[in-house]
This record gives structure tokens, C-alpha cells and sequence, in this order.
């Protein structure tokens, strides 16, 4: 069949389903059974449609500028207000901030390959250096460097700069967060802010949950609207972004994911690797993580929690753990919703009174799908010395 017929016919198939609500399984075994193309025409018809319509809800929530067929331009800006108390330190702070200011380009290049570069110009802690995450200042940084090839939907390659394949929450991109900070537990154990008052910051520091190295993933067992499973392999170097290795062992990590129905994830995570601290510089040690998860989304609802444990070193190990869970609610429909959350984190169980709770609140308006504002109010007790340091925090997010 000629391009400019296959065309004609991809366009037949994206107005029809638009009108008549009709899916394109329907329409393309009507096609086949009346003879206006083959099977195997047909298959090819299915599998460009599926790719362009995983491409639109990947872009859903705003507005790329298209450079030309291989590149979409977006980008978002956060900017924050934090009023922060510390009575026992005898400091209070408040004030504003640019968060983020990130540019995002994507494209592909056919059906089977794509790319992305993500850059944030506001800074951040680097791989190395004297900051208590593990670096020094960097600005602007790259977060993303990645290419992809698929040449199967069950069978997916990627190979750059990418996410860490652990938690749910860790491979939420920052600009669709639920609330404006991220959960203890993930901060401190997945490659994040880490933990650093109990000397637990390894080199991968604030690393935004990523690492260097390639990715085996894909989807399996087609169901009618969803896929059942979704799995996802690492190799990585373990020394967090933007640097390289630093020892002679590459880090292994792993996720599973599981979709009963296509609004319930249940899933476990994986990572086993080694690192040097801030406890100890000079000597490899270590790192293991797991977890589980689960997620119940509806269109006004959702229901969340994760629960992670992570030991550092063989021979007494450093043990910590913790979990959250929430709940959200559309009080009006995409616009308005409310969020609560319990979020707990033990840096240490062989230690006593060193356990943290969180009790967040959340608010968020969208004003559209690329505007929105959010409210957080964190009431947070810490064992011991009682520590009142409740955190009130209102960001607004524009993206393009």
C-alpha cells in the first residue's frame, strides 16, 4: 500500500474513534473483513496509532512547541513560598524561591526510537564536593540525558541518565507531584535528599532520583484496556548523575508492577549495590533497598502508600525503614483536590527515640492543565528532644 493511502487511512481511523467513540480494533476489522486492507496492513495501522496515541497522553498536561517531526520543546517553572519553624534551634525561616526551572526536549526519530534531554537551571547538588547532600552547587544541570529503542512492546531498551526504577513515588516527575515534598522515606533512601543527620548521605546525595547506566523494560499480557504487568531492569553505576563511577561494581536494580485492573498498581522494588558515605569516605560499602507499593486512581479518588526498608553495609549493618499513606480527593472535578498523608520514617532501628512522624496536608488548583497552585502544611513530631518544625509551604507551577 502506498504512504499517502496509509496515511488517508490513519486519519479515517483518529476522526472516526473522535466521533462515533468507536475503538480502532472495531474499525480496522471492519477494514480487514470488507477487504479494504489486509491483516497485515492492518497490524501495521494499529501499532502507528498506539504509538502517536501513547505520545499525546505522554504531552497531555501541556503544550510542547514543535520543532519539526523529531522535537517537542516543553518546559515549567516552580516558584515557592516556605515558612519554615525550628524553636529549639532558634531560627524560624521564611521566604521565596525558584524551585525548578527546567526545559524539556523530546522527540523521536521513528515508531521505534526516542530521546529526551531535561535541564533545570536552578541549582543543585552535584555527585561531589562539599554539600551536605553529597556536592557541590551546580547550574544548570542536566537531569535527563536518555535515547530508548522498542522493538517489541514487551521487550524495551534505554540507555543515559534516567530514573532510578524504584518506588512509585521516586519515578513521579516533580512537576506532577501530589503534594509539593516528597515523602521521608523516598527522600532519604532512593536517591534523593538522603539522611544526612545520621551520616547516611552516600554519593548519590540529591542525585532527583537518578543514575547513570541501561534499562530493560516493557508490557506485558494485553488486556482489554491496560496491560497486566509492567517490568523494568537496571544496571547503573551507582555514583549518582553527571559523574562516574566511583568503584570497580555496577549497581543492579529492578521493579515489578502489577495491574489487576487498569486503576490498581500493586508493585516491588529491588536495588542492591555499593557506595561510600559521608560516615566513611574511604571504604565501598554496601547498599541494599526494597519496597512495595500500591495505588488505587480513580477519576476523583486515588489512594497511595509505599513501604521501603534499606540496610548500608555487611557486617552490622545500618538498617532503616519507613512508609506513608494517603488519600486524595477531587472535591470539583480536575480542579479542586484535597490531600492527606501520614508519612514515617526509623533512620536507625537499633537506635531509640529517633523515629519521625509527618502529618501532611495538601491543596491543589488547577487552573488548567499547564497552571496550577498548591498548599502543604506539614505538622511534624520527631522522638527525643521534642522538635516542633511544621513546614507551610505554597507553590505555583506554569508550564508550557
Amino acid at each position: 500500500m502506498r504512504i499517502t493511502t496509509v496515511s488517508l487511512l490513519l486519519g479515517a481511523l483518529l476522526l472516526t474513534t473522535t466521533i462515533r467513540a468507536q475503538t480502532t480494533d472495531d474499525i480496522l476489522k471492519i477494514m480487514v473483513r470488507k477487504g479494504t486492507i489486509t491483516q497485515q496492513e492492518a497490524d501495521s495501522l494499529r501499532k502507528e496509532y498506539n504509538t502517536r496515541e501513547r505520545r499525546e497522553q505522554a504531552t497531555a498536561d501541556s503544550f510542547p512547541l514543535r520543532l519539526g517531526r523529531s522535537l517537542d520543546l516543553s518546559g515549567y517553572t516552580d516558584v515557592t513560598y516556605t515558612n519554615y519553624a525550628h524553636p529549639s534551634a532558634g531560627k524560624y525561616y521564611d521566604g521565596f524561591a525558584i524551585k525548578r526551572a527546567r526545559l524539556d526536549f523530546q522527540g523521536h526519530f521513528s515508531s521505534k526510537f526516542d530521546y529526551r534531554l531535561l535541564f533545570d537551571f536552578v541549582g543543585q547538588s552535584g555527585a561531589n564536593g562539599t554539600a551536605p547532600t553529597g556536592g557541590g552547587q551546580i547550574s544548570p544541570f542536566l537531569v535527563d540525558a536518555w535515547i530508548s529503542y522498542k522493538p517489541f512492546t514487551w521487550l524495551q531498551f534505554k540507555a543515559g541518565q534516567l530514573y532510578a526504577a524504584f518506588s512509585q513515588e521516586n519515578t513521579t516527575q516533580d512537576r506532577n507531584l501530589d503534594m509539593i515534598e516528597r515523602t521521608q522515606v523516598v527522600n532519604a533512601l532512593v536517591a534523593r535528599k538522603g539522611d544526612a543527620a545520621n551520616g547516611l548521605v552516600d554519593s548519590l546525595g540529591n542525585q532527583n532520583g537518578r543514575d547513570i547506566g541501561v534499562q530493560l523494560f516493557g508490557n506485558i499480557g494485553k488486556l482489554k484496556d491496560h496491560y497486566l504487568l509492567d517490568y523494568y531492569f537496571q544496571v547503573l553505576n551507582g555514583a549518582g548523575i553527571n559523574t562516574l563511577d566511583n568503584n570497580q561494581s555496577k549497581d543492579i536494580d529492578a521493579r515489578l508492577v502489577v495491574h489487576p485492573l487498569k486503576w490498581i498498581n500493586i508493585g516491588g522494588s529491588y536495588y542492591d549495590g555499593y557506595d561510600r558515605f559521608t560516615s566513611n569516605l574511604n571504604k565501598d560499602q554496601l547498599r541494599t533497598r526494597w519496597g512495595t507499593e500500591v495505588g488505587l486512581v480513580q477519576d476523583r479518588w486515588s489512594v497511595k502508600g509505599e513501604y521501603i526498608r534499606g540496610q548500608e553495609g555487611a557486617h552490622h549493618p545500618t538498617k532503616h525503614e519507613g512508609w506513608y499513606g494517603q488519600a486524595a480527593y477531587f472535591f470539583l472535578p480536575k480542579q479542586l483536590e484535597g490531600i492527606v498523608r501520614y508519612d514515617w520514617y526509623d533512620p536507625n532501628t537499633a537506635k531509640t527515640d529517633v523515629k519521625s512522624t509527618y502529618y501532611d496536608l495538601g491543596l491543589t488548583y488547577y487552573f488548567n492543565v499547564w497552571t496550577k497552585i498548591q498548599v502543604y502544611y506539614s505538622v511534624r513530631n520527631q522522638q527525643g528532644p521534642t522538635i516542633n518544625n511544621n513546614l507551610f509551604e505554597t507553590q505555583f507551577q506554569l508550564a508550557f
